[in-house]
């Protein structure tokens, strides 16, 4: 095989394509990749007859296929190869499938022979797939019988994770970017399998200085305590890599994508898929609760969905973050972001320490955003800092987003948003609250999480219910109680240089007073729990 593979895509290209004297090409094909022929096998054998071999073959579509039929986009004729490679080869021994409308997608290997595709010398094994990498060595009916070299013509990131991860997950495009770090999709390359992987840098900037964590242990005990969470409602943890100034954790991947952007994409949400989201939320975390374990960072884009269906599987996912990034940097980024905080994280002021029932809060805060459609707090509305508006519980009531609205949701969303801790409702409260009674809704939402549960093997899990025991090892409870302690203090500075986050819309505002009545005719006003 030629050594030299440099411009190889240019030069493909220019020689496949008829170009025009007057007219510049608009649809030049992309070549996703290339299939180098192997002329020496490592046993020292020709694989291939002497003169009727192709140097390479350009694979453009999204589905290259080999094998004796003549459907097949590389047929293996008599003339081409050994005789006694060719009758074990089948009709279609292999196919090679990219999904082109997927940035960074991976070349996917599906065996369909009776003989064996090899890659890498590893046997795929009928209706198998696997993930193809850059330079990977493709045998067929033996894995001696070495055909073609896969060259990955498409830019992936494979150089820029610890060998260990790119051993087994192919790094495509990235899926999102935060204050906490970056989220990858990869692809598991034996299963093929899609999953999120979370890039945490273990050195942050604070203030105009490197916050360096020096506690390697501390982080990883933190992170496998997380790992052993097990709940349909949480995101599951799969594998974590600990370089020494960056942390990997591989999650599973959800294709619905975030909370946040379904609401922006139908302005708001009606009660009853409310209802059925909100549950699982509030149930997902009364679970984080019975582990010890309090968010702290509740926000429609740390709410996943399964699918883009309205009745779909919601999980919790970036618990327990700030153990991970350090108390100094997490609450740096909570306050660059301070739109779900509860007021007494605000007044904490390093000092004092909360509970729990922040999280309710953070709750309430989504509950609004999902039926309104619009921020309760916002550093948009000017009257009154954010600070203030959160410290004394003044959030805009714009009277047109909640006209159709039901009382009881109403009366929810106050209880939830009560800026008095001991006055807020409880997890327990709000799941027997009279506007969460809706029979049929608990009934599908049980039998979604225990369909999702079973899917996972969670043994004796209850959903509606769960206790310090479930799902965790005699041994792990221990260390989380000593580490994963839910009070915290955290310090009061307000001031951020990390990024903006997503954009809601707001309620316009026209002028009010702060003691009107919600019940008032006007379009916008500010009701504030005293």
């Amino acid at each position: 095989m030629g050594d030299d593979t440099q411009n190889t895509q240019t030069q493909t290209q220019n020689s496949q394509i008829e170009w025009s004297q007057n007219n510049t090409p608009t649809n030049i094909p992309t070549i996703w990749g290339r299939l180098y022929s192997t002329k020496v096998s490592l046993s020292g054998r020709h694989c291939w007859n002497d003169s009727n071999y192709p140097d390479y073959y350009d694979i453009i579509q999204p589905e290259f296929s080999l094998g004796r039929a003549l459907s097949c986009s590389f047929v293996i004729k008599k003339n081409m190869v050994k005789e006694n490679i060719i009758k074990n080869v089948s009709k279609q021994h292999f196919t090679i499938q990219r999904d082109t409308m997927e940035p960074l997608s991976p070349a996917i290997l599906t065996d369909f022979s009776y003989n064996g595709t090899f890659v890498n010398g590893v046997k795929i094994g009928k209706g198998y797939s696997r993930v193809l990498d850059d330079n990977d060595e493709i045998s067929i009916t033996h894995p001696l019988v070495k055909i073609f070299v896969f060259k990955d013509l498409l830019k992936n990131e494979q150089d820029k994770v610890p060998k260990e991860i790119s051993q087994k997950y192919y790094v495509s495009r990235t899926l999102g970017q935060g204050a906490c770090g970056v989220v990858k999709l990869v692809y598991h390359k034996e299963k093929c399998t899609k999953h999120a992987m979370k890039v945490i840098k273990k050195s942050r900037l604070t203030n105009g200085q490197v916050h360096h964590l020096n506690d390697p242990e501390k982080i990883m005990n933190e992170i496998y305590i997380m790992k052993a969470l097990r709940h349909p409602c949480i995101i599951s943890t799969e594998e974590v890599f600990n370089s020494k100034d960056t942390v990997y954790i591989i999650l599973e991947f959800m294709q619905g994508g975030e909370l946040f952007d379904k609401i922006t994409k139908h302005g708001h949400l009606s009660e009853p898929i409310t209802r059925f989201l909100f549950r699982q939320m509030v149930l997902a975390v009364k679970y984080l609760h019975s582990q010890g374990i309090t968010h702290r960072d509740l926000k429609p884009e740390n709410v996943l969905l399964e699918s883009k269906h309205d009745e779909t599987l919601v999980k919790i996912t970036d618990f327990g973050l700030s153990k991970i990034v350090g108390e100094d940097s997490f609450m740096k980024t909570m306050c660059g972001t301070p739109l779900y905080l509860a007021p007494e994280v605000l007044r904490a002021n390093g000092q004092r320490f909360y509970g729990p029932e922040v999280d309710v809060w953070s709750l309430g805060v989504i509950f609004f955003v999902c039926l309104a459609g619009y921020l309760p707090f916002s550093s948009d509305y000017k009257e009154i800092s954010l600070k203030d508006q959160i410290m004394t519980g003044k959030y805009r009531y714009s009277a047109v987003h909640w006209k159709n609205i039901s009382l009881q949701a109403k009366l929810l969303m106050k209880r939830m948003l009560t800026v008095q801790v001991h006055r807020r409702i409880t997890l327990d409260e709000i799941l027997n609250h009279a506007w969460m009674q809706d029979h049929d809704s608990i009934i599908r939402v049980e039998t979604l999480l225990c369909n999702a549960a079973n899917g996972k093997n969670f043994q004796h899990l209850t959903i509606s219910s769960a206790s310090d025991e479930e799902n965790i090892e005699a041994d792990n409870i221990t260390v989380m109680r000593l580490m994963a302690t839910g009070k915290r203090a955290l310090s009061d500075s307000y001031n951020s240089s990390e990024p903006i986050p997503k954009k809601l819309r707001v309620a316009q505002y026209s002028g009010c007073d702060d003691n009107t009545d919600t019940s008032s005719n006007n379009s916008n006003t500010y009701y504030f729990d005293k």
